[in-house]
């Protein structure tokens, strides 16, 4: 089976996740606004990079200018991927900003073949894009699409805030999902700690953490911390 590593020698994460992902992953990251979701999603494509992967990265919050701006204020450049292809960024955001009601999305992700030839797909958010056409039945559609493209040892990973979503939509997500990390923020001493909750790892091929906290610094990006929470 392909490993997909998110190996980085300047932080502990990927050691957290039990070193990246097994080809065939579908990876569902679940949580309010401001929990990190992105700041996360951002760390593993740019660790894929690093490893010789190719990654296509959709967002319906940034534009290009400011993704680029945003990775590079991590430390996370990649420019140079950009320039040889090896990640496609594409921006919905300017489809989504207008007002304009947001439909057929779905169908569109479905469609756009082109989208999925890279090694990973990162949708971010999932549940932003579909929550004006997402049906028990549509989405059930879309997560057996990305269960074929899967299949052909690739990795999906996809954002969704529940409060976006119908719960029987958020259900057959999580039924579809072989990881499903739960991201949330947490007082601890005085302090406001980003906690990854892994509440669902299916064929890991190495030890993982069920509780990773981190916080994310200029220049530097992510940083385990070495703390407990409950």
């Amino acid at each position: 089976m392909r490993f997909f590593s998110v190996q980085l020698a300047r932080d502990e994460f990927h050691k957290r996740i039990g070193g990246g992902f097994p080809g065939g992953s579908i990876v569902l990251m679940e949580g309010s606004h401001g929990t990190g979701k992105s700041v996360v999603c951002q760390r593993i494509v740019y660790g894929f990079l690093q490893n010789n992967l190719r990654a296509t990265y959709i967002s319906t919050q940034l534009t290009t200018y400011e993704f680029i701006a945003q990775m590079s204020s991590m430390g996370y450049g990649i420019n140079r991927e950009l320039i040889s292809g090896a990640l496609i960024y594409i921006p919905v955001y300017p489809l989504i900003s207008k007002n304009i009601r947001r439909q057929n999305f779905i169908d569109r992700l479905i469609r756009a073949r082109p989208l999925y030839e890279k090694d990973a797909i990162v949708i971010d958010s999932l549940s932003t894009m579909i929550a004006n056409d997402a049906s028990r039945d549509s989405v059930e559609d879309l997560m057996a699409f990305f269960k074929r493209i899967a299949g052909g040892e690739k990795v999906i990973i996809m954002t969704v805030n529940p409060g976006e979503l119908p719960e029987s939509v958020v259900e057959e997500i999580k039924l579809a999902s072989t990881v499903i990390m739960r991201l949330e923020i947490k007082p601890f001493g005085g302090d406001i700690k980003n906690v990854i909750n892994v509440v669902k790892y299916n064929f890991a091929q190495a030890g993982f953490q069920k509780v990773t906290v981190f916080r994310v610094e200029p220049k530097i990006g992510m940083v385990v911390e070495i703390t407990s929470i409950s």
